[in-house]
């Protein structure tokens, strides 16, 4: 007598908030379900998109909890490694539309490999999230590098910088002006993300998200024309030898996206 076959489980989707809290939240919500990573995926919602629903498919709205996805994150971190906890934050931190059900896939993995899950290049969900948190730190990295400041014209003065990164990097890029311009007052403004990271001498830097108005304000601020923004680009044009000009090199140190707010290209 032949055994009956199990069909298969429906597809359960997890919708949840497009934010790193969202996806935290769901992959909570997905891992005490018990219902099987196989059958579970993460779908991050954005305002603007469509959703696009798949036949046969279960879906489960979840509601962001910060308390949830804090909690994950510790047991990433003490179950796993501190490697995997830094990899999933970069990778949350991306824009990939992918990153929530490569997290919940590699956490899943994780919580039954342990540290050595960071090395199994051969689980397709660990290349995805190691590919998403590489593209994220070498975003930062170019920020590091052709970040801009200019002094605005309030008492006392302040620093304010202008980004439109793809992905969330102010939190990877904040510690490093912090460093290096410590004795400074200074604003990185995410354009992209509608958020500021704000850093006064002596204390701890800080992010938050912006109200249209505040938004506003900060893009008039860097609108205006100051007398060192001029000195800058004279100095600029005339360091410049033009027979030794290389678009193509110059493309690589300094990316034609990341030129709107270097002062050097205005």
């Amino acid at each position: 007598m032949e055994m009956e076959q199990i069909p298969d489980k429906p597809l359960r989707i997890y919708q949840c908030e497009d934010s790193a809290d969202g996806i935290l939240s769901a992959v909570y919500e997905a891992g005490i379900s018990g219902y099987g990573h196989r059958y579970i995926r993460i779908e991050p919602q954005s305002i603007h998109a469509q959703p696009n629903y798949q036949l046969f498919a279960e879906y489960r709205e979840v509601v962001t909890d910060k308390e949830h996805a804090q909690c994950v994150l510790r047991q990433i971190y003490r179950l796993i490694s501190p490697e995997a906890y830094e990899m999933i934050l970069k990778a949350l931190a991306s824009a990939a539309t992918g990153r929530g059900d490569a997290v919940y896939q590699f956490v899943t993995y994780g919580f039954s490999m342990g540290a050595k899950v960071t090395g199994a290049m051969q689980l397709p969900c660990v290349q995805e999230l190691f590919a998403l948190a590489r593209r994220v730190a070498n975003e930062a990295h170019w920020f590091h590098e052709i970040l801009r400041f200019q002094e605005v014209s309030v008492e006392p003065s302040v620093l304010l910088a202008v980004i439109e990164p793809e992905a969330a990097v102010l939190p990877m890029v904040t510690p490093h002006f912090a460093d290096r311009l410590n004795t400074e007052r200074f604003v990185i403004y995410d354009k992209t993300h509608r958020q500021a990271a704000f850093y006064f001498p002596g204390q701890e830097w800080f992010i938050r998200l912006l109200e249209g108005e505040e938004c506003r304000q900060l893009e008039q601020m860097w609108e205006q024309e100051e007398q060192y923004v001029d000195l800058w680009k004279t100095f600029f044009e005339h360091i410049c030898i033009e027979e030794r000009c290389n678009p193509k090199l110059q493309r690589n140190m300094a990316p034609l996206k990341y030129r709107k707010h270097m002062t050097e290209f205005q």
